[in-house]
């Protein structure tokens, strides 16, 4: 883990990539605010912090000291503070975060990315209720809203534990990214309208090329049907780990017909040959390996997923085959499957406007008024400028009166880790700086394209409204048996798909499942959407007067 402090020397210009919103603001407490912002620093004496928080894979320069730098030092002198971080390696955050949860020597600022596991630990008296530090922080307040931090407070007790970062500001919906240049080279650049199409559209490629593998999966962790998998699931509304609402009553989407109907083209997709051989244990290392080299032709993804990827395809990085790679955003299906009841089911919705980040202060802070005034210093409009856009003459230039971005600087890691500090604006915020990046590595056509693409699929997420259920927390029960449920599904849908168990036995797997699942499971979702339907609608989720 890093975990450094040493004295700051001007050696990095603060420049970024993506981010969120940034505003300052004053807490209630015995830190006043000055008439410029931030704390009373005549009355007052500097002080050491320290703070636990997860990278989210955002790399760092080699040797870089995030403890002392200017980016930092814009937070430090707003609050008066000097800042030492405890940072472990991305790959160890789940395990450092549970440790340093239950030792029960916290830090003075927690972020945590695991919301379940530390509102039982803030309900067991780990950490503080914010509300009254927010509710007097008007510029805080302007980055996580009123609304946002109703979403971000804790669905069993109620209090408001965390300031959670902000994530209304990037483009919203899910559907299909496939190559174009691939449909250009194999079917005149036209975009194929049903299902039938696309299984013809690899066929094609895998004729053409019979090395290719048009279609694989990425499997994380217990989920198989991700990304890679979850085109055809897509298509027919049915991604089997989710379920639908019809009539008022939920339904695992493993009971459905259009499940079972999807299954059945998955399994002559890889008696074909179309589908990969190994898609049951193709990790993300192997997924990445064969985007890059063997034609797969398509992803079930989020929208704020395909500028970014695209641009890692211009980069010195990629291999000769990646840097041919088109990809573009599909149009919705003119011709669904017959079997699909309603295209409704197939259609992505908006993401919530927070996520599962957030800021606490735990119980155990001797100060907890300064420290909050840390937490408004990380939503300051000169520190998201930073983030987002860096610096004048290095990563971006005046070109009449607008920004224009330099890319290769822009993109550079001493630019880019700098979102690491977007707790609160997100990391979707910056959306001009992204953009102007993104068309300035790509060039006009190609941003152009894909942005238009991603248009429809946001209009179509915001006609669905939001795509998860809200205030909603699964029993302990739940939570304990999430990992056995999607484990069971997987073995009885990849059974089927690669023909080891008959249509009949799948059947049979698909009512166990129900017997020994659904219950537990569902019951307790069913009686939360049946007694606060009226209120979940009004909140934007539509799904609930499905």
């Amino acid at each position: 883990m890093v975990k450094t402090r040493s004295k700051w020397v001007p050696a990095i210009t603060a420049s970024v990539l993506v981010a969120g919103i940034v505003i300052s603001g004053c807490s209630k407490g015995s830190d006043s605010p000055s008439p410029s912002g931030g704390t009373n620093k005549a009355s007052e004496e500097r002080i050491k912090m320290t703070m636990f928080y997860n990278e989210a894979g955002i790399k760092t320069p080699p040797g870089f000291d995030r403890s002392n730098n200017p980016l930092v030092k814009i937070v430090e002198d707003y609050a008066n503070v000097d800042l030492e971080f405890d940072i472990p390696p991305y790959v160890e955050y789940t395990t450092k975060h549970n440790l340093v949860l239950s030792s029960g020597k916290l830090p003075d600022i927690f972020h945590s990315t695991i919301p379940d596991e530390t509102f039982k630990a803030a309900r067991d008296g780990a950490f503080i209720d914010l509300k009254k530090y927010y509710d007097n922080s008007p510029m805080l307040q302007k980055v996580v809203t009123p609304a946002m931090m109703e979403l971000g407070k804790d669905p069993v007790s109620g209090k408001y534990f965390r300031i959670p970062m902000a994530y209304d500001k990037g483009p919203q919906g899910a559907g299909i990214l496939a190559r174009y240049d691939l449909i250009q080279k194999y079917n005149s650049g036209k975009w194929p309208t049903s299902v039938p199409e696309w299984i013809e559209l690899m066929r094609k490629i895998k004729k053409a090329e019979p090395d290719s593998i048009p279609m694989t999966f990425r499997i994380i962790g217990d989920n198989m049907f991700a990304y890679g998998g979850g085109t055809i699931y897509g298509l027919y509304g049915a991604s089997p780990y989710d379920w639908r609402i019809e009539g008022g009553k939920v339904i695992p989407n493993v009971m459905t017909a259009e499940f079972k109907e999807a299954s059945k083209v998955m399994r002559d997709l890889y008696t074909e040959g179309l589908l990969d051989k190994e898609f049951a244990t193709t990790d993300s290392t192997k997924y990445y390996q064969k985007l890059a080299e063997k034609n797969v032709l398509w992803q079930w993804n989020s929208m704020d997923q395909i500028l970014p990827y695209q641009v890692t395809l211009t980069l010195p990085t990629a291999t000769g085959n990646q840097k041919s790679q088109i990809w573009g955003v599909a149009p919705p299906l003119t011709t669904n499957p017959a079997v699909l009841k309603d295209r409704k089911y197939a259609m992505g919705g908006v993401g919530l406007p927070i996520t599962t980040h957030g800021l606490y202060i735990p119980t155990s802070n001797k100060n907890p008024d300064r420290t909050f005034k840390v937490i408004e210093g990380f939503a300051q409009e000169q520190l998201k400028d930073k983030i987002f856009w860096g610096d004048e003459g290095n990563t971006y230039t005046i070109k009449d009166g607008k920004r224009v971005a330099d890319p290769a600087k822009m993109s550079a890691e001493d630019h880019a880790w700098k979102r690491q500090f977007a707790f609160l604006f997100g990391y979707t915020d910056g959306q001009d700086a992204q953009n102007a990046n993104f068309e300035a590595q790509l060039g006009k056509e190609i941003f152009t394209n894909i942005q238009n693409g991603m248009k429809v699929m946001q209009k179509e997420a915001e006609a669905i409204g939001l795509a998860g259920i809200i205030g909603y927390a699964e029993p302990d029960e739940v939570l304990k048996k999430n990992a056995e449920i999607m484990q069971a599904i997987n073995k009885f849908t990849s059974e089927y798909i690669m023909s080891r168990i008959s249509e009949q036995e799948f059947n049979a797997a698909i009512v166990d499942w129900e017997k020994k699942y659904r219950s537990l499971k569902y019951d307790p979702l069913q009686k939360f959407l049946d007694a606060n339907k009226d209120d979940l609608i009004k909140k934007g989720y539509k799904k609930a007067g499905w």
